[in-house]
């Protein structure tokens, strides 16, 4: 067993343990002294890629049948059941060269976990009874994203590069690609694949715990040391992705959801060498700029995009694609040659350019301070990164090689320019009025094929620097030094530092996480944006038109380790600022100052008000669960009315019209703030005063009550809403009559007993459909539970009839919970409850969550908590029995129609809506 040592920053208070087992599996053991729960994670080079060619999907279809039974825990369900009572949860993904297996557990169970976990890849059974519902499952998997224009898009990728490269493989699966053969049933192809491909030289695993290091070590040993390590390490990929017939080429794709973008794709070789220097993510920042004198300021004032992002693209072992993607306007569709043509001039501003070291050290220097004050993750978290990081850093860099931004030579950047050629580029147009003559096999995606022009090619090489073009200025919002408070200047809870007329302000100094950052919530309580569905509408545009204007000029903070987030949301415009503490009062006061002063024009009106509606009638496509919710949404909060509704009333909104309404917009202002994190009572003042001066320059109002439909009373009721996708869905919704924190821990213990038995009944076992599983939903301040269920197969009528069944089935077992299964119940969940904040912006999240519900003992968790330990066996089975009901006042959501013979009231969403009485609450 051979022990390494890594590098850590000096403010990173875990211990870190790297190790190599007698059978060659590299661990990683991490003590995290506060970490609420303990996690492992196991990943292992295995994916996709690795699918036998007869039997595509094999390596996901494997990803499944793991978790459904061992040789020393054979019962299919116990996994899942055993880590969700014990305040866990679970999950796994494959990708194309790499899978990842992860839990996180009461540290209690930890032990008894890893036993379990351990078994998953020393033992798995492959059960015969569970591989043709597995294989159902794959196939509802594959059927549920059938509509999903990333998978669309991404098969037409997979059929235009050299097929010999294993990236041509379809990596999903389904019911035609894993099937029995005459020479092997499905049970050996994936015995063999498991006992061909699964072994400890390629496997890493991350332990995160509070316990110490040295039992940790012990419980390597014990659970890990018997993995079989016959595997070989995987050799490297031989195949390039790209021969020279797959380059220079035009794809021309039609989407399901409305969509008009231009791609281009440069093809470069493996950039893991490189990871030392981040070059691709420096080139990222530098094409991606977006403020002044960037590529998109200039085909933006030139009126053919919205939108450029930069650096995305596919990777892997021995390639990466650098993707540029534009958002086009309805000029741009025409305008395609121009806007390669201005990308091949700003590549030319490059190369002709030294390499900007100064860009490069500001982005060096918000990177080492990432690194040296990074927020601590939870022990899933970091388990997940780092069993990752694992696959692809030396050991020293386990920890650091994510942030680690060595100056590079410059010959290497010029290696990197020099792949952005137009014979390396593949040109990608997305829009629905394509002309196509190929279909994408599995997903039906229309497109065509065409190489580029050899006059094409010429063109882009002579394309001239756009006389506006120039390198990013150095950065106005970037702070030179970083002050921490001291720990004495810590307050536990956020004091209301000011109260006048039309303002508040919440104020909150934190040292827990010691990190230079903060963050600013801004409410504006706005009467004339919530007036009318017309006037909500607006609202949404007026935002998407404001930061359509000021993108340009505040681009920069967002470079300076500052982000702002804009919403409509309750009863106005919210403003969210976070990132690096220095120079953030100055960003919302300037973003503030433009709110009151900005002007529009007609042509972006209209160009945004065409792409805020086309998003809104892309909602009709998304998955029906997803659709069901969005309409649950609407139904029970007045301010957030139905998609379809905004759409049509923005469709009658004039140019003067709007105008009227942005006149109208910031009048009657009612402001509350909340400022948490590395700022001293000072900076507080400095923000207060700023906030004040603002509204001293706006007519002023009053706080808003919260509103919100009442539901009691009126009976379970069926609401259709009708839905552009094949697949039915269900969801059920629950809500609390009360808000006392005793029906919280009620419903909270509900869904902690329901989630895993629901899944496991109807997913693992009836095979009704993928997307399976209940939630605790709580909706306008009452908590909730929700059931939810999407079939390719099942009928909305057979999703119900199978939910009442298992309802009855439940409540027949409820009565046999004894009294200590129901006590370690309520301990699996007060681990979640009790669950410190992670990082300083989820503690910010749900502090500011606490002063918009009127929680100002900010002490609710506290509550409900208390309320759990009180609650009795008795009263939890009596609580079901009531919540199960016919008669309860449930709300079925489907995509189809109401059962016949059922005792269901059916109405539409507009109807029930008339039905249902207007409450305001003030908080």
């Amino acid at each position: 067993m051979k022990k390494n040592q890594l590098m850590q920053s000096p403010n990173d208070k875990r211990q870190y343990l790297a190790l190599t087992l007698a059978n060659d599996l590299p661990v990683l053991l991490v003590h995290q002294q506060d970490a609420e729960k303990s996690a492992a994670a196991l990943t292992v080079n295995v994916g996709h890629f690795d699918d036998p060619a007869e039997r595509q999907g094999l390596a996901h279809f494997l990803e499944h049948m793991l978790f459904l039974g061992t040789e020393k825990y054979p019962d299919a369900g116990e996994y899942q059941h055993f880590i969700n009572h014990h305040g866990g949860s679970h999950n796994a993904w494959t990708g194309t060269e790499h899978s990842s297996f992860f839990f996180d557990i009461d540290t209690d169970y930890f032990e008894q976990a890893l036993d379990r976990f351990a078994d998953m890849f020393r033992a798995p059974l492959f059960h015969a009874d569970y591989i043709e519902k597995e294989r159902q499952a794959i196939e509802a998997e594959f059927s549920l994203k059938l509509k999903d224009d990333s998978r669309r898009i991404y098969q037409v990728h997979k059929e235009t590069v050299n097929p010999a490269h294993p990236f041509a493989k379809f990596s999903v699966g389904n019911l035609l690609t894993l099937c029995d053969t005459p020479e092997q049933s499905l049970q050996q192809a994936v015995q063999q694949f498991f006992k061909s491909q699964y072994g400890t030289r390629r496997m890493s695993l991350c332990l995160v715990s509070p316990l110490p290091l040295q039992q940790l070590e012990q419980l390597v040993h014990q659970y890990f040391d018997a993995l079989p390590n016959e595997v070989c390490a995987k050799a490297a990929l031989s195949q390039p992705l790209y021969l020279a017939e797959h380059q220079a080429l035009q794809l021309d794709i039609a989407p399901h959801k409305f969509s008009q973008r231009l791609v281009a794709s440069f093809a470069l070789p493996d950039i893991q060498p490189w990871y030392k220097y981040k070059l691709i993510s420096f080139l990222a920042h530098l094409l991606g700029d977006e403020g002044p004198g960037s590529l998109l300021a200039f085909i933006k004032d030139n009126g053919w995009v919205n939108q450029l992002s930069a650096g995305g693209g596919i990777d892997g072992s021995n390639y990466k694609d650098f993707t540029l993607s534009f958002e086009l306007t309805e000029q741009g569709v025409f305008a395609k040659e121009q806007i390669i043509e201005a990308l091949f001039g700003q590549l030319q501003l490059l190369r002709q350019s030294p390499f900007p070291e100064h860009l490069f050290l500001e982005r060096q220097r918000l990177v080492q301070w990432s690194y040296l004050y990074q927020e601590p993750s939870t022990a899933l978290q970091g388990a997940c990164d780092l069993s990752v990081n694992m696959q692809h850093y030396p050991v020293d860099d386990y920890v650091y090689g994510d942030y680690r931004m060595d100056l590079p030579p410059e010959a290497l950047y010029r290696e990197l320019l020099g792949h952005f050629r137009p014979d390396n580029m593949r040109v990608m147009f997305i829009a629905p009025d394509i002309k196509a003559n190929r279909e994408a096999r599995w997903y039906q995606t229309p497109y065509s094929v065409q190489p580029l022009q050899q006059s094409q090619l010429s063109h882009y090489l002579q394309a001239k620097v756009p006389a506006s073009s120039h390198l990013p200025q150095s950065n106005p919002y970037l702070v030179t030094e970083l002050n921490l408070l001291a720990d004495a200047d810590h307050m536990t809870k956020p004091v209301l530092v000011a109260k006048e007329s039309g303002f508040k302000l919440w104020f909150k100094a934190d040292t827990d996480f010691k990190t230079p950052k903060g963050h600013i919530f801004v409410q504006l309580n706005l009467p004339n944006c919530i007036g009318s569905v017309t006037q909500m509408a607006s609202s949404r545009l007026w935002l998407e038109l404001f930061q359509d204007q000021i993108n340009e000029s505040f681009y920069a903070a967002t470079t300076a380790g500052l982000t702002y987030h804009l919403h409509v949301q309750h009863n106005g415009i919210s403003l969210h600022s976070s990132g690096l503490a220095g120079n953030q009062i100055k960003l919302v006061a300037d973003l503030l100052a433009q709110m009151a002063f900005c002007q529009f024009d007609e042509q972006r009106f209209n160009e945004i008000k065409r792409q805020l509606i086309r998003h809104w009638q892309n909602h009709s496509k998304n998955k029906p669960v997803s659709k069901l919710f969005s309409q649950l949404s609407s139904l029970l909060q007045p301010l957030n009315p139905d998609i379809d509704q905004l759409a049509a009333a923005l469709q009658q909104q004039s140019f003067s019209a709007f105008m009227e309404f942005h006149q109208q917009l910031l009048k009657q202002v009612h402001l509350e703030a909340f400022m948490l994190g590395n700022w001293r009572k000072a900076d507080a003042e400095q923000l207060s005063q700023a906030l004040k001066g603002w509204l001293s320059e706006q007519q002023q109002g009053e706080a808003l009550p919260r509103q919100r439909y009442n539901t009691q009373g009126i009976g379970p009721v069926w609401v259709k809403v009708p839905v552009e996708h094949s697949d039915q869905a269900l969801v059920i919704y629950l809500p609390s009559r009360q808000k006392r924190p005793v029906d919280m821990a009620l419903f909270m213990l509900a869904n902690h007993l329901l989630s895993p038995e629901y899944f496991h009944v109807l997913r693992t076992e009836q095979q009704l459909g993928y997307l399976v599983g209940t939630g605790y939903v709580p909706m306008n301040l009452l908590p909730g539970i929700a059931f939810y269920i999407q079939s390719p197969a099942a009928s909305c009528a057979d999703l119900y009839q199978a939910t009442l069944a298992f309802y009855k089935n439940f409540l027949s077992e409820l009565e046999e919970l004894d009294e200590d299964e129901f006590v370690q119940m309520k301990q699996g969940l007060a681990t979640q409850i009790k669950e410190r904040d992670s990082s300083l912006g989820s503690r910010a999240k749900r502090l500011w969550l606490a002063i918009g519900q009127g929680d100002h003992q900010f002490d609710l968790n506290e509550q409900i908590e208390l309320a759990l330990e009180q609650l009795s066996l008795t009263d939890f089975i009596a609580f079901f029995y009531q919540l199960l009901a016919a008669d309860y006042d449930a709300i079925f959501l489907a995509t189809g129609d109401k059962p016949d013979h059922s005792h269901l009231t059916e109405q539409n969403p507009f109807n029930l809506l008339e039905k249902l009485s207007l409450l305001s609450e003030w908080l």
